[in-house]
């Protein structure tokens, strides 16, 4: 994983936009994020005096902590993208483990599991419900249901 560089700012909020916002400071505009959760925990507002804390990234800062002038600082904690709750395993994942995994959740798979780096992609479905795209990681967790792309499954979803 890359570092990034911490920065500390205070500035106004100008824009917002959803969980992200822009900060004017030291006479420059900075695009932050605070993550949906974060935006719970800490409602922004275009005019709002602010001080942040973060990893900047080359998009955005990622906000690790804020306050309003004078408030008391709120910690964000972001998590890991498309995994809830746990960093991913550098583990190879075995396509027959990912499909005993998907069997013994109640899945019924079709077609050959795809393998990835990271996780394995399984086409299955609920008795006579529709196709599912589960992604299933070397623990042998289910961490992603999707709609399957025609293209991408063809026949099988035939």
């Amino acid at each position: 994983m890359p570092h990034h560089d911490t920065t500390a700012l205070s500035g106004t909020i100008q824009h917002v936009f959803a969980h992200r916002f822009t900060l004017e400071a030291d006479g420059a505009v900075h695009l932050a994020d605070l993550g949906p959760k974060g935006v719970q925990a800490f409602p922004l507002a275009a005019g709002l005096r602010v001080t942040l804390e973060g990893e900047r990234r080359p998009s955005e800062i990622k906000v690790a902590r804020i306050a309003a002038d004078g408030g008391t600082p709120v910690e964000i904690h972001h998590k890991t993208p498309n995994h809830p709750g746990k960093a991913r395993s550098d583990a190879p994942v075995d396509p027959a483990s990912a499909l005993a995994a998907v069997v013994a959740a109640g899945w019924t798979p079709t077609a050959e599991p795809r393998r990835k780096p990271k996780h394995v992609e399984v086409l299955a479905r609920r008795g006579e419900g529709a196709w599912t795209e589960l992604h299933v990681d070397a623990d042998g967790t289910i961490y992603r249901e999707k709609t399957p792309d025609a293209d991408k499954w063809g026949a099988a979803l035939a």
